[in-house]
């Protein structure tokens, strides 16, 4: 009798359409993209999307950057334990440009594939560890009524939005558009994203093509909730969502550091997740990386992202890596907790 492989919830950041995007637009320049493939029982195949870095050619790492939330096989396919562990020691012992690490993050610790991929790696000789990379807050939605959920939030968020939103009513000229095709209004709304993000107080994206490329492709397949608060035209707030497999992730966002007449961003924030909320009918918030302040008033649940690292004891790169990981453990461990 053939089992099908479990079903796993979709995950935009786990599509081929998302590796794609990374792969073309916003991985560091040399990186030699790597695919380790195992194939099930029932004959689909598992596809770990890895690279190699020109600077770390010993290292096998994901596919992944500071723009992934989450990693994993493409589309969620779970690996055939057997099958991976085989993977795994072929490559522990190749001939031919075989890894000294294997790296493998931000994941999901409560996932089969975490349990399985560490457990496939210790089977197949590698010395293999987790670490923490980063919290993410979340919240479940039990009633699809905006009012309830933000009823529940500390008293000094639902402050801030009433004198903000009251500050923003007075101005008058104030309009939201929330962008979810790919119309004829979605290029200016791109332009006035980043536009608003460059002046911001954020980071300039090292890979300009990457946002824009995200909001086509999810324009196109259905995910994306692109909001633009415009004061007279110009754009003064800009967020980026993605709504799939029932879940509203919460991407970037930014506002015009001249604004003075309240918090646009918390009102920003507040009208995307009633539009979330009430009108796609989600179960899940996610603000998908990061322990910012902010996010614990907004969001009531925290979970962890952690890596898995592995190490090759056939190679001297390898056991001297090993070496520095497990010794720097050890000194953390036996530090004196303060009191």
């Amino acid at each position: 009798m053939t089992v099908a492989a479990p079903k796993v919830p979709f995950e935009p950041h786990l599509s081929a359409d998302w590796f794609a995007l990374l792969q073309r637009t916003a991985l560091p320049k040399g990186a030699i993209a790597e695919p380790l493939e195992s194939v099930l029982p029932v004959g689909n195949v598992c596809v770990l999307p890895l690279m190699r870095l020109p600077d770390t050619p010993w290292r096998l790492e994901s596919m992944a950057t500071f723009y992934s939330p989450i990693y994993g096989p493409i589309d969620g396919v779970v690996p055939d334990p057997d099958a991976l562990t085989g993977k795994l020691r072929a490559l522990r012992s190749a001939s031919h440009d075989r890894p000294a690490v294997i790296d493998l993050s931000p994941l999901d610790p409560d996932t089969p594939f975490f349990r399985i991929t560490l457990d496939a790696l210790r089977r197949a000789g590698w010395l293999a560890d987790r670490y923490f990379r980063f919290g993410n807050w979340h919240a479940h939605i039990a009633s699809d009524s905006f009012d309830h959920f933000i009823a529940e939030r500390p008293s000094r968020l639902r402050n801030t939005l009433q004198r903000s939103r009251r500050k923003i009513e007075r101005l008058g000229d104030v309009s939201l558009t929330i962008h979810t095709r790919p119309d004829n209004t979605l290029d200016r709304a791109i332009a006035d994203f980043v536009a608003v993000y460059n002046a911001s107080w954020k980071r300039p994206e090292p890979f300009p093509d990457f946002i824009p490329g995200l909001c086509r492709l999810a324009a196109e397949r259905g995910w994306l909730r692109l909001g633009i608060m415009r004061r007279a035209d110009q754009a003064v707030a800009v967020q980026l969502w993605l709504i799939a497999g029932g879940r509203a992730q919460i991407v970037k966002l930014a506002h015009d550091p001249a604004w003075q007449h309240g918090s646009i961003g918390t009102v920003l924030t507040a009208d995307l997740m009633r539009h979330a909320i009430e009108h796609d009918r989600v179960t899940e918030i996610d603000y998908l990386i990061g322990d910012d302040a902010y996010k614990r008033d907004w969001m009531p649940l925290r979970r962890e992202r952690h890596g898995l690292i592995a190490f090759n004891p056939s190679t001297a790169r390898g056991l001297a890596a090993a070496l520095r990981h497990y010794s720097g453990r050890a000194i953390r461990h036996l530090r004196p907790v303060a009191t």
